[in-house]
């Protein structure tokens, strides 16, 4: 039996995404995505919003990072990731990283117009995640 990982969602990028590479050369584009949730209380619809960390591997990270800007409004089609940490004090934090494997560009910051030329890159294969993030 094999497990389904799918994560889909979508929302606004908290800031620029982030291009660094690992130790063995490989790309790794990070950024932040904040998902709204909108919910009834008390008669009238409120948002919540909820953040998360998100990661591209490879070329394909390599050719968005410069499309991910703050604000911008994606969707994306992920795997989630666990990664289990402890601090200094040997505390255990469990972190959930979204790992990106396609995205779809929905529309520039709010009150800012879409530039004509900007289009969204074809997917590409994206490799198995490495053992050294430089996060």
């Amino acid at each position: 039996m094999t497990d389904l990982n799918s994560f889909t969602a979508t929302g606004r990028l908290t800031g620029n995404a982030e291009l660094k590479y690992t130790t063995n050369g490989t790309a790794c584009t990070k950024f932040g995505l904040a998902i709204n949730k909108s919910y009834k209380k008390d008669g009238t619809w409120e948002d919540k919003a909820h953040f998360f960390s998100c990661v591209i591997w490879g070329k394909y990270g390599e050719s968005m990072h410069k499309h991910l800007t703050k604000g911008k409004q994606i969707a994306i089609e992920a795997e989630l990731n666990h990664n289990p940490w402890k601090d200094n004090n040997d505390n255990l934090h469990n972190d959930v990283v979204i790992n990106v494997k396609n995205i779809t560009l929905l529309s520039s910051p709010k009150n800012q117009a879409k530039p004509e030329s900007e289009n969204n890159p074809a997917p590409a294969e994206m490799p198995a995640a490495p053992e050294d993030i430089p996060f």
